[in-house]
């Protein structure tokens, strides 16, 4: 029988089917891409562990269901608290460069069940997924980045 967890990864691994294709990584990289469309179905399973690289006032402001945080810089030092059998799925707002450098130091630590979100929380709120905000009130609209910087010139900032 195959573990629960080889059984996502063979998914990911074929699933343009399914609609969430991952790219092949570089294989110095130590991960693969994922795309948002693919993670719904596995957090209803709940057999990964979402990891959000950003800074605890980003999380706060808006971060995916069931997501646990940890600066990409504490990660080294956090990673014996983190699952090794199970798919952990890093993002950042992009997951362009936080993202894939937490990646890169769990991937050294051993760790082979990495992925990164492609696009990032941005990708995720862009597909029509739900975010979670500690006081939903004052979190932000998460904005591509060019959106976001018209929205603060508009705002005079």
């Amino acid at each position: 029988m195959i573990p629960s967890w080889k059984r996502w990864l063979l998914v990911l691994l074929g699933g343009v089917a399914a609609g969430f294709a991952v790219p092949a990584a570089e294989p110095e990289s130590g991960f693969r891409y994922v795309q948002p469309a693919g993670l719904p179905e596995m957090l209803r399973a709940g057999e990964v562990t979402f990891l959000d690289v950003r800074d605890p006032d980003e999380f706060v402001a808006g971060h995916l269901p069931e997501a646990r945080n940890i600066p990409y810089d504490a990660v080294a030092s956090l990673a014996p608290e983190l699952p090794r059998k199970t798919p952990i799925v890093l993002y950042c707002i992009h997951s362009a460069h936080r993202a894939q450098a937490a990646a890169r130091t769990l991937a050294g630590l051993g760790f082979d069940n990495l992925f990164v979100l492609d696009g990032g929380i941005v990708a995720w709120q862009a597909g029509g997924q739900t975010i979670l905000a500690s006081d939903p009130g004052r979190a932000p609209t998460i904005l591509p980045k060019g959106e976001r910087c018209i929205a603060l010139e508009k705002a005079g900032q």
